[in-house]
């Protein structure tokens, strides 16, 4: 659904071109399929190669203590009540557990082409460290140079932790207690930039307990990134989650992916469920509109899916990947990454 006066003024400006014997300008208003257009590219120029850039006390400042650190973790923590996910309620608890970080982009991310400015970015404490990336990081990303991708690895609670020893004994499987799945982790974080376009991913992890496997523990990772435009003038057009095991992480075997599939189509909704071990299963449900865009790659628990479409309104992506790991190697780890684009039809036309 389009603004009203976004359209209007996208009229005028298109009427005003043609009426002077010019052409309209799809880089700074509509590309030929509908869809807000990316800065145009020169095709002759090689392929973007994207700049990553870890976040430091050069580039980037804690600002969790400050009155607007302590604003933006209470609104933070009131959205992650309403997703479902455990929220430390007080300003005191939330600083303990979360960094607010105000990142320069314009400092780190130097780009002609592009408009950068200062945005804020909630993550755990547990965080090791934040890359950000300007350009594509993926080909699935599309070709936009103004890209931004934020990626991070985070601590496990317990990486070394042996989730399911009971697996080792039949008898014990028999007498104790039945399989089941157990969440033992959760968290989100939030990407605020400097137009007012945020992002909130957030991520859930399981562990199937007694399922009477005493070579294998089967774990599921439970991914989703929720994005919103609020920008002048403008709409959210991606919106990108995804990630794939950590370089210090065990090695994984992949054991199932869902959804499987992309769609599109009206509002509807979308159910995802992966397979553990046997008859176990883990999965739910959420509302998607659009298109949804679904990768499985070749690595063992790499996964991405992507929202693409043109809203002014809030849309998700979400996805799930089951794994297995040699019982006595430890928890998955994982480094997740999450993006997205919103294109403003006043001021030239951008994309950030």
């Amino acid at each position: 659904m389009q603004r009203p006066l976004a359209r209007a003024i996208l009229a005028v400006l298109v009427a005003g071109l043609l009426s002077a014997g010019g052409t309209a300008n799809a880089t700074s208003i509509y590309a030929g399929n509908g869809m807000a257009a990316s800065p145009a590219i020169d095709s002759a120029q090689p392929s973007i190669v994207p700049k990553t850039v870890v976040l430091d006390a050069t580039n980037s400042e804690d600002i969790t203590r400050s009155k607007s650190g302590n604003r933006l973790l209470n609104e933070f923590s009131q959205r992650m009540q309403a997703k479902g996910i455990t929220a430390l309620k007080s300003t005191e608890a939330m600083t303990s557990q979360y960094d607010v970080i105000s990142v320069d982009l314009a400092k780190i991310l130097p780009d002609s082409r592009c408009k950068r400015g200062t945005e804020s970015l909630i993550l755990p404490k547990s965080t090791t460290e934040v890359r950000y990336i300007g350009g594509p990081r993926n080909e699935q990303d599309g070709t936009n140079p103004c890209m931004v991708t934020v990626e991070w690895d985070d601590q496990d609670p317990d990486p070394q932790a042996q989730d399911d020893p009971q697996s080792r004994s039949e008898k014990a499987v028999g007498i104790l207690e039945a399989p089941y799945v157990e969440q033992y982790h959760e968290y989100c974080a939030a990407r605020k930039t400097y137009t007012g376009f945020w992002e909130e991913p957030c991520y859930k992890r399981f562990v199937l307990k007694y399922d009477g496997n005493s070579t294998w523990n089967y774990y599921s990772f439970e991914a989703w990134n929720t994005c919103q435009a609020n920008v002048l003038l403008g709409e959210l057009i991606s919106c990108g989650r995804g990630q794939e095991a950590a370089a210090d992480s065990p090695t994984l075997y992949s054991v199932d992916f869902s959804p499987q599939n992309p769609s599109t189509g009206n509002c509807r909704a979308v159910s995802y469920e992966v397979q553990l071990y046997n008859a176990f299963t883990v999965g739910g449900s959420y509302n998607h509109c659009d298109e949804q865009r679904v990768y499985d790659y070749p690595e063992p628990g790499k996964m991405s899916t992507y929202y693409k479409g043109q809203t002014e309104y809030l849309r998700t992506t979400r996805h799930q990947v089951s794994v297995k790991v040699a019982q006595n190697d430890g928890r998955p780890q994982w480094t997740n990454w999450f993006n997205g684009e919103t294109c403003s039809y006043i001021d030239g036309g951008f994309c950030i």
